[in-house]
């Protein structure tokens, strides 16, 4: 198994324990996490369901669940118990706008065991990024082999953060970014930077559901594609 590997397994794990940690509190029911075809009006993301729905699909359509610490994925057609029965295939749906092969990159970049939690930014994606109110920021990168001098513009103006070498995180720079607030953060040789928009949850979700509804809820979808691919196939 080659470092990079290993280490994202690593990583892999710190994430599925701070996740799955709470999991046994959860309620009863199913929660739609991802949904996509026809029948996706019927079973949107966030929605909540009693764990013995039954789920009916149409051709061409998939619903990924998660239920009983785990994700079960569902696709058409056919009519399936949220609870089981679900049709086996890769774990996560490939999505329109390429988040599954954003997951995928991650996986494969080398990351280093150090740091690893859903609420850790990553600089190199792009998109709305989810951070707890309690919770220091923290500054994520896949590739801490070489030294790096990261630009940080925003409100507050513009910034230079030093990143040395072997140092996957960082801390947020200055004063934590306010609810809605858009930054850029900038590396040397990569062209275009990357431009994160944050959501500030009042409090940090207590259980899996939860933690999957508030990322739903604030279209945080890149921790929410990582907390899917970390959750084992219920069932399985």
């Amino acid at each position: 198994m080659s470092w990079g590997q290993s280490s994202f397994n690593l990583r892999r794990a710190a994430l599925a324990a701070l996740l799955v940690t709470a999991a046994g509190s959860a309620a009863a029911n199913v929660l739609v996490v991802r949904s996509s075809g026809p029948s996706a009006k019927s079973y949107p993301a966030g929605r909540s369901l009693p764990d013995n729905a039954r789920i009916t699909l149409r051709q061409g359509d998939t619903v990924i669940l998660l239920a009983g610490g785990g994700t079960r994925t569902f696709r058409g057609p056919g009519t399936f118990p949220a609870t089981g029965g679900a049709r086996r295939g890769p774990q996560l749906a490939t999505a329109s706008d390429g988040r599954r092969a954003r997951v995928g990159a991650v996986r494969n970049a080398g990351v280093l065991p150090r740091g690893g939690t859903i609420w850790d930014v990553d600089v190199t994606q792009s998109g709305t990024f989810c951070v707890v109110a309690s919770r220091p920021v923290t500054l994520w990168r896949p590739d801490a082999s070489v030294p790096v001098a990261l630009g940080v513009s925003g409100p507050g103006g513009n910034r230079t953060l030093q990143w040395g070498a072997g140092q996957p995180t960082v801390a947020w720079p200055g004063g934590a970014p306010a609810n809605g607030a858009a930054y850029s953060f900038r590396m040397p040789g990569i062209a275009v930077p990357t431009q994160i928009t944050f959501r500030t949850l009042a409090s940090e979700p207590d259980d899996l559901d939860a933690v999957a509804a508030a990322l739903i809820a604030n279209g945080c979808d890149g921790q929410l594609d990582l907390l899917i691919e970390t959750q084992p196939e219920a069932g399985s």
